[in-house]
């Protein structure tokens, strides 16, 4: 089974205070001294990365959201600028506008 991103971080905060609980012993038993630096400095890393992808999910969301929008508005000033030239122009001219559907 994976395990989740915050599952992970969770974890690791852990381990982390774990370690450094018990740093002298695990020390002598052959655990870099570095340890919980290393830890906490992937936590924090972590932490912050994740932070700024909330930040671009959400801006993300709302640039869509817009982009939508726009499109709608596009799609309505298209279908009417077609109906105008279909009214106003000869069949043989539409194809000029790139409108290939007949009347």
């Amino acid at each position: 089974m994976k395990i989740s991103f915050a599952q992970n971080l969770s974890d690791a905060r852990l381990m982390a205070d774990a370690v450094k609980a018990h740093e002298e012993e695990l020390v002598k038993d052959g655990m870099p001294s570095d340890t919980v630096e290393v830890l906490e400095g992937c936590i924090k890393a972590l932490s912050d990365l994740d932070t700024k992808q909330e930040k671009l999910k959400a801006e993300l969301k709302s640039t869509t959201s817009s982009l939508n929008s726009r499109l709608a508005e596009l799609s309505q000033v298209m279908t009417s600028s077609r109906q105008r030239v279909k009214l106003a122009l000869p069949k043989e001219q539409w194809k000029e506008f790139g409108i290939t559907a007949s009347r």
